[in-house]
């Protein structure tokens, strides 16, 4: 039987799982700080420690450290950026929002008691629910790019020029702009290129510059001093401190606010940082890596990124190609998501079909890798067990082929071509929001219904009309 030991306030919001994991079985106790812990229990003696992040803050009220305590989830009712990167400094497996329901919760003690069960290999935190990735990435340089093993696969043309510029580029520290459109993979040709750098054995960080609120960002990246604003009741160091002699992927770069670019341009021409509400710098030694799928020179001469920035930025510039441009590529990545699925689902491995595959090369991939991964997940979760159906892909080329009348020549893919993908997505929202759900949209597009959303405010696309 696996021990479990709560440390939470007796108000918090985490006491309740005290309950529901005794009736799973787990050996559960609960103190409310860690003074409390220490004085009846040996804490290394527990299988796991699940930890409100209140406690933590007891502990540093009273100028004390954390103790030692390999295998425990840090919970956060005020859960930020900054904590978490510090948390999982600090060794926590996983960081995690309080309130958090039951199911999410019970899957990430499985997780975890299972890593302390399996020690080998060491067990790598991954934060769940924020921005930052602090994990030391773990694949070898000896493992070939492109490669399963590499976390960036492709054989095509434009992949292996991409390849080759990688490796040139890896070995030193100059700053590099990634380039491609929605669901290509610009992360993971990031943390390749700090796989690959001599900052290797430091922590990568990555920030999407368009998930964090408009006045928070300066707060996360920078950090703040204590009293700096309202709700600062404590100081914090930012993501680009806790980079330091490491890599900074700050991905979507052409959603960061005009006054954080310029705190950002501080960084790269100065190499210091200045916390919000501080009034003096410190120093950090980071590789910047940024991405976009914007036209950066566009945003700057509308006056919406400062010109001086993008020459900093724009020092080296690594491209990568759409899916639908990478011919045999497609069917490789298929054959391989496929199985993930399986795996992720608890299904036998199908064998991959002809007719799957006829389906997934016919179609355009505006949403790229990312959309191809949410179709074959369909595809699994909806097939019968002895074959994985094309027809359960729920490709929207598939949907307009069953819901309306064949296309005359100058409609559908041929009124396409040549266009850009906003010009595609404007489209394909214009031609199938009459019959289609927005979540159904979300889905045949490969994105989230906030994507939608998003992308329905940046391209001015008016929602259907409803009588």
């Amino acid at each position: 039987m696996h021990s479990i030991m709560i440390i939470c306030p007796d108000n918090s919001p985490l006491k309740e799982s005290e309950k529901w994991l005794s009736r799973y079985g787990f050996q559960v106790n609960t103190s409310s700080t860690f003074e409390q812990a220490n004085r009846y229990y040996e804490l290394s003696e527990f299988h796991l420690l699940l930890i409100d992040q209140e406690a933590i803050n007891h502990l540093a009220e009273g100028n004390l450290e954390l103790p030692n305590t390999p295998h425990h989830i840090v919970l956060d009712t005020k859960a930020s950026l900054s904590t978490g990167v510090s948390s999982m400094a600090q060794g926590a497996l996983y960081y995690l929002p309080l309130p958090t329901d039951s199911e999410t919760l019970l899957k990430h003690v499985v997780n975890a008691l299972e890593k302390n069960d399996n020690p080998e290999p060491p067990p790598e935190p991954v934060t769940q629910v924020l921005f930052a990735n602090t994990a030391k990435e773990t694949t070898e340089k000896s493992i070939a790019l492109g490669s399963a093993g590499s976390g960036i696969i492709g054989h095509c043309p434009p992949m292996q020029e991409l390849f080759s510029d990688m490796h040139k580029i890896a070995g030193t520290h100059v700053t590099v702009l990634i380039r491609g459109e929605s669901g290509t993979g610009k992360e993971l040709v990031a943390k390749a290129l700090h796989n690959l750098s001599q900052r290797h054995n430091h922590p990568i960080i990555s920030v999407n510059c368009a998930a964090i609120p408009e006045n928070l960002i300066e707060s996360e990246l920078f950090g703040h001093e204590k009293g700096a604003f309202t709700g600062a009741n404590s100081s914090h160091d930012g993501l680009i401190y806790a980079a330091d002699k490491g890599t900074l992927f700050l991905d979507e770069i052409g959603e960061l606010p005009l006054e954080a670019q310029a705190r950002l341009l501080r960084v790269l021409q100065e190499g210091e940082i200045r916390k919000v509400g501080a009034t003096q710098s410190t120093k950090v030694n980071i590789r910047l890596i940024t991405a976009t799928h914007r036209n950066l020179i566009d945003m700057v001469r509308n006056g919406l990124f400062r010109e001086d920035l993008y020459y900093r930025l724009y020092v080296m510039e690594l491209l990568l190609p759409p899916l639908r441009d990478r011919g045999d590529d497609i069917s490789m990545l298929a054959q391989i998501l496929l199985e993930k699925a399986c795996q992720k689902h608890n299904k036998p491995v199908y064998k991959y079909n002809q007719a799957f595959d006829k389906a997934i090369r016919a179609h355009n991939w505006p949403g790229n890798v990312r959309e191809l991964e949410n179709a074959i997940e369909r595809a699994v979760i909806l097939s019968p067990p002895e074959r994985v159906e094309a027809a359960n892909l729920k490709l929207a080329s598939q949907q307009e082929k069953s819901h309306s009348s064949p296309p005359s020549p100058s409609s559908g893919h041929d009124l396409m071509a040549g266009t850009t993908l906003d010009d595609y997505f404007k489209h394909f929202v214009l031609t199938h929001q009459h019959k289609m759900t927005e979540t159904q949209l979300a889905h045949s597009l490969g994105i989230s219904r906030k994507s939608l959303w998003e992308r329905r405010q940046k391209l001015a696309i008016p929602k259907k009309v409803t009588t």
